[in-house]
């Protein structure tokens, strides 16, 4: 398709060589004389149109380096927001929002080498202390830094560059997000505020080497300044500053002109200067980050930005010796600038109508007013949208401008004659169709009939296809000849740019329904989450429930047959004494006859014994009363000081029931102190592990099944905790499933039986209620390693506090 500026071209040619033929010979003279006579005023009307188009095209060179530096600079600003997001969804990880390192220690090293841009990454605490993956603890603190009371406020925060305290000498940019709680104690107020910051390290020369790939062209260069002016990146190393060296800042350069560059980046401006520095003449491009509160540079050489002016410097050359083919290349030169006037407006509409699909405006909106713009731009009577029915052969017009004083032509259009399928390759042909109105007229006001003319020569059509494959099409109608290459093309821009805007409202839309179903699934899980773990106590309290109605039933009746042999035997010496009263004070062959009937000796010794039994019956009722109190009891608001050893005692005589005489429990308590916990949390814990130790040396044919419970104190450098261990020599936990008996409905046991290890909730409960640690090891490298299976050990550290 040619375009408008050789079609002119074309014409102005042959209308030359038409002339020197003959054809047109006295009009064309009369032409000659005219441009004789003007020569004088035509070579300073060429002056002036020189410095003219000259001063356009350098406003039009500008224009295009700032919309493409500007664009290569968003790249930079998408590069530093994607490394803060990488450091907000990190600290939004449970292995960051645990804030114990031992925990978020490993995951960190592993993102460091998956994500490839940070050197390390540091888990500060709330006080300044911090762990990094370089070094582990540090020594340091970092209390004072900017960045890590930015993050504290609850601020994801780009630093200046700075001297890592940990990698000495070494310059580095740290970015810095707050981490905060997720504890499931709603009640909590200090839970909304950050538990301490995650800090990602990038070395300057990281940010130096994406800076400089900002270039265009040969001899330029970037430098980055921040909110003071003072360079964090340039090409001349003495100038760069930090914030622990600073340097001096540009704003009192000695270079007035670079003073002025500085002051209006330090303004957080957007723009483009020609001006001298360093005695060259450059163009510099500034623009502000939105990620940082940096502002980014580009110098160019002037002769590289204007070197696109060397035709037109050749073509004032050849008018200077030539006036008339000055005068011939200032006619070819306007035809060229009213072409660049006409691209330059369709690109402005364009450029218009992408800002508005960017700003994520409504597509009733976008879409009104772009074809308002259009029928302004080429002087339309109607400029129309309208979705295609294949089914029904018609357009339905929902979107129009018409020119003042049209009446509007809103509503379902058919051709004449009915659906016949042939309207799309009719639009296509740009045939002549007369289009009725099909839609109903209301039934209390007659209308009349209702049509739009389409004539050939004076409309086009451009097809708009949609994601959804539905087809639309954009209608321009004019009361002229109409539909040149040029116009058509500028509808076929237009057109793509609708698809676009079309597709991005149905993906938008898509967004906020996917959204709303991920939210609503979130609630649900989150409803899930909380009723398995109400389920999963009172799973364990049904089963001990059932535990202690057995243990119960067989002191009571242990009681109540000892009662009978009690009541008799207090009769009997009842009788003997009442005798012995009668008789005294020497008893009478009958009472030696009774008592010997009676046997005292063996009453006197054995009733003792019973009453010893009633009362160990009775204790060991009372014990399991008091342990299933224990657990049944709701835990209370706050943290209360527990026993370990004690709760474990009380959990084994619960589940007493299920120690078979063949399961050897070895119990190895050390000293401990008291420590502030939820007690009711912790014997939950204590009772799905002893369980499924219990299920798992059942669950092999082991002559010797043995647990052991161990207690000790560890020290690590985050403090001192109290480490539980429970430990068994049944089947081993197999590597596939053992990283995921974690997760919820994580299980090792068999499909037909699955009841689960409930240790999703456990691990809630030591991580991240009680701030502790939960590993397990399989098989046990110990001496109740069992040759079959290996074993399993679970090891719990609560912290003393």
């Amino acid at each position: 398709m040619r375009s408008f500026a050789k079609v002119k071209w074309w014409k102005l040619t042959r209308l030359l060589r038409a002339g020197f033929k003959g054809k047109y010979n006295f009009p064309y003279k009369i032409a000659l004389l005219i441009l004789g006579a003007t020569i004088l005023a035509a070579s300073i009307i060429g002056c002036i149109s020189y410095h003219s188009v000259r001063r356009l095209i350098v406003d039009n060179l500008e224009r295009n380096a700032l919309l493409e530096v500007r664009q290569r600079g968003n790249k930079i600003d998408r590069w530093i927001g994607t490394r803060k997001a990488e450091i907000e969804l990190l600290a939004n990880t449970p292995p960051v929002r645990s804030m114990n390192w031992y925990v978020a220690g490993p995951y960190l090293k592993s993102e460091v080498n998956r994500l490839q841009e940070f050197q390390h990454f540091a888990l500060i605490d709330p006080d300044g202390f911090y762990f990094t993956t370089k070094v582990g603890r540090a020594l340091i603190n970092v209390g004072d830094r900017q960045h890590f009371k930015k993050a504290m406020a609850g601020e994801v925060y780009v630093s200046d560059p700075t001297i890592s305290r940990t990698l000495k000498q070494q310059s580095i940019v740290p970015i810095s997000a707050p981490v905060r709680s997720n504890s499931a104690n709603y009640r909590d107020t200090t839970a909304q505020k950050p538990i301490g910051v995650i800090n990602g390290v990038i070395s300057i020369d990281r940010i130096a080497e994406v800076v400089g790939n900002l270039e265009y062209g040969a001899g330029t260069y970037a430098f980055v300044l921040n909110s003071q002016g003072i360079p964090i990146v340039h090409p001349d190393a003495r100038l760069i500053g930090n914030i622990d060296q600073p340097a001096p800042s540009l704003l009192q350069s000695a270079d007035a002109n670079l003073a002025i560059v500085a002051r209006e980046m330090v303004y957080q401006k957007t723009g483009i200067l020609l001006t001298t520095i360093n005695e060259a003449k450059v163009y510099v491009v500034y623009f502000p980050l939105e990620q940082a509160e940096w502002s980014i540079a580009l110098v160019i050489p002037s002769h590289h930005l204007e070197k696109e002016l060397i035709p037109l410097n050749i073509l004032a050359a050849a008018a200077a010796i030539l006036l008339a083919a000055a005068i011939f290349a200032a006619i070819a030169a306007l035809k060229l600038f009213a072409e660049n006037c006409i691209r330059t407006r369709t690109e402005a509409i364009l450029h218009r109508l992408t800002g508005r699909i960017r700003a994520g405006l409504g597509f009733d909106r976008i879409l009104q007013t772009t074809l308002k713009e259009l029928g302004t731009f080429l002087k339309l009577d109607r400029a129309i949208f309208g979705w295609y029915d294949p089914r029904q052969d018609t357009v339905e017009f929902c979107w129009e401008y018409c020119r003042k004083g049209l009446p509007g032509r809103l509503g379902i259009f058919g051709a004449t004659g009915g659906p016949s399928g042939d309207l799309a390759a009719r639009l296509q042909r740009c045939e002549t169709i007369l289009l009725n109105k099909t839609s109903a007229p209301d039934a209390g006001r007659p209308q009349q009939p209702v049509h739009l003319e389409l004539a050939n020569t004076r409309y086009a059509t451009v097809p708009v296809l949609t994601q959804t494959n539905r087809l639309g099409y954009l209608f321009a109608i004019a009361n002229r000849r109409f539909a040149t290459p040029k116009e058509v093309e500028v509808l076929e821009a237009i057109a793509d740019s609708l698809a676009i805007a079309i597709s991005q409202s149905q993906l938008q839309g898509q967004i906020q329904d996917e959204l709303k179903l991920l939210e609503e699934v979130l609630a649900q899980l989150r409803r899930t989450e909380e009723h398995l773990v109400k389920s999963e106590k009172m799973t364990i309290l049904g089963q001990l429930a059932a535990g202690i109605a057995r243990e119960i039933n067989n002191p009571i009746n242990f009681i109540y047959g000892r009662l009978i042999h009690v009541n008799d035997y207090i009769k009997d010496l009842l009788e003997i004494i009442h005798l012995y009263r009668e008789q005294y004070p020497q008893p009478v062959p009958q009472i030696a006859r009774e008592i010997e009937t009676f046997d005292l000796d063996f009453i006197s010794q054995d009733l003792p014994e019973t009453l010893n039994s009633l009362k160990i019956g009775t204790d060991r009722i009372r014990q399991l009363v008091v342990a299933f109190r224990k657990i049944s009891l709701p835990d209370k608001a706050n943290k209360e000081r527990t026993n370990v050893r004690e709760s474990i005692d009380n959990v084994l005589l619960l589940l007493a029931h299920r120690l078979s005489p063949q399961i050897l429990v070895v119990k190895e308590y050390n000293n401990q102190p008291l420590i502030l916990c939820y007690p009711g949390q912790l014997i939950q814990v204590f009772v799905n592990i002893l369980n499924n130790a219990i299920d798992a040396v059942n669950s092999l044919d082991n002559s010797e099944p043995i647990i052991t419970i161990k207690t000790d104190i560890v020290e690590h450098f985050s403090g001192r905790f109290i480490a539980v261990s429970i430990a068994h020599n049944g089947s081993r936990i197999s590597p596939e499933i053992q990283h995921r008996i974690f997760e919820p409905f994580g299980n090792t046991k068999s499909w037909k039986n699955f009841t689960g290890l409930g240790l999703s909730a456990c691990y809630k409960i030591i991580v991240e209620l009680h701030g502790g640690i939960f590993t397990v090891q399989s098989p046990v490298q110990s001496e109740i390693e069992s040759q079959t299976g290996g074993g399993a050990e679970f090891i719990i550290e609560l912290p003393i506090v």
